[in-house]
């Protein structure tokens, strides 16, 4: 394996497992590369915020905006859409469906007139109609994978300027802390992004805090948040005795993306979705498996360069999901 120019080579041979060799090394010259140029920089001089306290303690508020009109998918779409998929009903798979809207009924509404399926059908209208997202998500659940685009059409029963997008980094995979929450969400046309960087882990009790403030009850759109993002802040907040923990109606795009993108995309992976979808590729990225290595860095030299490509690689994937989701709405609407 060739080390990039002007990298240092790792001062052991461990590299994560499930990091090629390229992207590791390529990781290290980063590495380098922030740590020269923030020699003796102070972290708020490198990175501009604020610090916020709360009962937990205090850390450290990055904000920042950017002009971007969220996409959306309109109620009443939605609600065509809903109630066009029979399948929404106990009893009625595939091959009833199609006998049934051969046979006229079309849509749940047009089912009220049927003798076997009238009560289920003025149930669901009912829950649909409440206009009660949770509610909503947890029938389609019930019936349809989390892949299905009518999950996506649940967003229109939320005020888009609600929807808080949600990333976190972390110093691994299992109960180590957070040590970066990023959350993103619409003012007007633009894109509000507010990150809560722990200095240090005796901050993280307090970023948790603060983040789990931001977002209260909003609803959450993430990349492989309801099985990464949300237990893990919420198992951190039971660690601190904090109590509660994030229930928040919640859309994650990783499935939908999966089904929506599967002959277009090599892999998953967010940025091979900026790549292949939006043109876009990062540069000096940190990849996820070497932040641990870079805060650990930053805490041993109190040089704040290591946590230069760390908040970077947060904002940059807020930003492709809100791109993301504008990009799936827009398919939505144009399916009709």
């Amino acid at each position: 394996m060739v080390i990039p120019e002007g990298a240092a080579p790792p001062d052991h041979d461990f590299m994560p497992s499930w990091l090629y060799g390229d992207a590791y090394y390529e990781g290290q010259r980063v590495l380098v590369k922030y740590l020269k140029e923030y020699e003796g920089v102070r972290l708020e001089d490198a990175i501009g915020g604020t610090p916020v306290s709360n009962d937990a303690g205090e850390c450290y508020l990055i904000e920042s905006s950017s002009d971007f009109p969220l996409g959306k998918i309109d109620r009443e779409s939605a609600r065509k859409a809903l109630l066009s998929n029979l399948r929404l009903l106990r009893g009625i798979g595939p091959g009833t469906e199609a006998k049934l809207k051969k046979a006229g009924y079309h849509t749940i509404e047009d089912l009220l007139a049927h003798k076997r399926w009238r009560a289920q059908a003025r149930r669901l209208l009912g829950i649909i109609d409440s206009g009660d997202a949770c509610r909503i998500q947890e029938e389609v659940w019930h019936w349809l994978p989390r892949s299905h685009p009518l999950n996506l059409h649940i967003t229109a029963f939320t005020n888009v300027e609600q929807l808080v997008a949600l990333d976190i980094e972390t110093m691994g995979l299992f109960s180590r802390p957070i040590i970066l929450f990023g959350a993103a969400f619409t003012k007007g046309e633009k894109i509000i992004t507010r990150q809560y960087l722990a200095r240090g882990v005796e901050e993280e009790a307090a970023a948790i805090e603060e983040f789990c403030s931001l977002v209260e009850s909003s609803p959450l759109v993430s990349y492989n948040g309801r099985s990464f993002d949300v237990p893990y802040i919420n198992q951190r907040r039971v660690y601190y005795g904090l109590g509660g923990g994030l229930q928040n109606v919640h859309f994650d795009l990783l499935p939908l993306a999966r089904r929506a993108f599967r002959h277009k995309l090599p892999d998953a992976r967010l940025t091979t979705v900026e790549k292949y979808l939006f043109g876009q590729e990062r540069k000096d990225d940190v990849p996820g498996a070497l932040v641990p290595e870079f805060y650990e860095e930053y805490l041993h030299t109190k040089n704040p360069g290591p946590l230069i490509p760390i908040v970077e690689h947060n904002r940059n994937d807020l930003a492709t999901l809100a791109r993301l989701y504008s990009k799936l709405c827009e398919d939505c609407n144009g399916s009709g």
